[in-house]
């Protein structure tokens, strides 16, 4: 795991919210302001998927906060 870790580490608390990864809004841009996870975050393979089965098991998007994975907006 060493190269995995970071040289310069910060503190991690449960259930705080680093918002240095970013946020989205929770609207209709939400999906493009989650984009940005893909770079900071998340490989974007792995965003596309999870933005995919997100929108099929919640596409009303109820379970949502600043970080969490958006919907997929139709139209």
């Amino acid at each position: 795991m060493t190269p995995f870790v970071s040289k310069s580490p910060r503190l991690a608390y449960l259930n705080c919210r680093d918002l240095d990864l970013g946020i989205t809004h929770n609207g209709k841009l939400s999906y493009f302001e989650g984009k940005v996870y893909e770079i900071k975050y998340l490989k974007k393979e792995n965003f596309s998927r999870l933005v995919k089965i997100k929108t099929k098991v919640d596409p009303e998007n109820f379970f949502r906060d600043e970080q969490s994975i958006s919907v997929h907006q139709s139209g």
